[in-house]
């Protein structure tokens, strides 16, 4: 087996598939084997602790979770393999929004938290290139695809569809290396580790999600071994409440625990390597972390302003004025309500996650005090909208989401 390259700022998860494996698609545990590695130069992000977190979500007014509106990049090969119907994507963002609210992959029961994180396909390109329907992590080939294909990377997130090389199921980048190299960001899966693809026991979209995992922030369950059992918020994965983790699991064992602290390993974690379907939870102190790093690193996604309704006399609207849709999700139009600590000239403007502005519903004076205006978004596609306002002495903006 090739050794893999190190890769700055990268945490990635990858599959070890026989020769057997790749000529027929496998179907028992015992042909598979998810391994994974987490590839980081510099030292690791940490992140205060929950009630901390909660505090600090508080007191900034930000919504925990958000809405990410994804950009799916079909790389496919020969004989048109990997160009997976949109009936798969559709699947694998399904898998996400069921996954990250902690009700498995089929929308069941609560068998996790709920982290919030809301996933919309926003855009599919396709794109045949032999070439890079085989790319590495830290490789040219990686590099010339996502720079060649990559849509608004700090206001969504990237993830590409291949069949990557040296056995590779997928990889993410970390939050904290958006700002150094965002055409690099983004996660990179197997094409058939798809809902209904053919690498079963891991083709039910879970790759999708423990990438996605990485992508929000977070590391693996086992990272540091049993050396984080009493040092949680400053050794192995940095969240408390997912016990410490001496091994990767591998298949679904009914129950392990490789360290001598308290719990049994998080097998049903989705950041740990077992099958798709053993996968079930993220925890509160996951969701805690991937909050925090969201709204530090990734500010256009994880830092949307909190919903407020306060009255239209209280003494914050007199300073700062107010921002609201309702409703929101909305199909086909919403009502935005602003209010104004002082007249003078605004503007309300509907910008796409691009920053292209898509419509201009206010552009006057308008006294102080409580004004309407309406969103018609009949010749826009479904996604995620900002709307800004800017005038009067305030700025403010307010996250629109369109489901058609």
């Amino acid at each position: 087996m090739r050794r893999l390259r190190t890769v700055p700022f990268l945490a990635f998860a990858l599959l070890l598939i026989s020769a057997a494996a790749l000529a027929a698609p496998p179907t028992v545990d015992e042909d598979l084997g998810r391994a994974c590695g987490t590839v980081e130069t510099g030292p690791q992000m940490l992140a205060p602790d929950e009630a901390t977190i909660e505090k600090w979500i508080k007191e900034h007014r930000i919504a925990a979770g958000g809405v990410i509106p994804v950009n799916i990049h079909v790389i496919y090969g020969r004989n048109n393999e990997g160009n997976v119907p949109e009936s798969q994507l559709d699947r694998q963002i399904a898998v996400l929004n069921s996954t990250f609210a902690g009700r498995g992959y089929n929308n069941g029961s609560q068998t996790g938290d709920n982290t919030g994180y809301t996933f919309i396909k926003n855009s599919v390109t396709r794109t045949y290139n032999r070439t890079w329907f085989t790319m590495t992590i830290g490789s040219s080939r990686e590099s010339q695809a996502k720079n060649a294909l990559v849509v608004n990377p700090k206001g969504s997130l990237n993830l590409y569809t291949c069949k990557p090389g040296q056995s590779l199921l997928g990889w993410a980048t970390f939050p904290w290396s958006l700002a150094g190299n965002p055409n690099m960001d983004g996660v990179v899966i197997h094409y058939a580790s798809l809902p209904g693809g053919t690498l079963a026991p891991y083709n039910l979209g879970g790759t999708g999600t423990h990438e996605v995992g990485h992508w929000l922030g977070l590391y693996h369950t086992f990272q540091g071994g049993c050396n984080s059992d009493a040092t949680c918020s400053s050794a192995g994965d940095l969240v408390c409440d997912t016990p410490a983790q001496g091994t990767p699991t591998s298949g679904c064992p009914s129950s392990k625990n490789t360290c001598s602290g308290a719990g049994n390993d998080p097998v049903h974690n989705y950041m740990d390597y077992s099958t798709d379907a053993c996968y079930t939870q993220f925890t509160a102190g996951q969701d805690s972390r991937a909050d925090f790093m969201m709204g530090t690193y990734r500010p256009l996604i994880g830092s949307a302003p909190a919903k407020s309704t306060p009255d239209a006399s209280s003494p914050e609207i007199a300073r700062t004025g107010t921002l609201r849709a309702t409703p929101n999700p909305f199909n086909p139009t919403t009502e935005i309500e602003f209010a104004l600590p002082r007249s003078g000239h605004v503007s309300l403007r509907i910008l796409d996650v691009a920053g292209h502005e898509v419509a201009r519903l206010v552009d006057g004076v308008r006294d102080a005090g409580t004004h309407h205006a309406v969103f018609e978004a009949r010749h826009v596609p479904s996604g995620v909208y900002v709307a800004v306002l800017r005038g009067a002495g305030i700025e403010l903006t307010e996250r629109l989401v369109l489901l058609k």
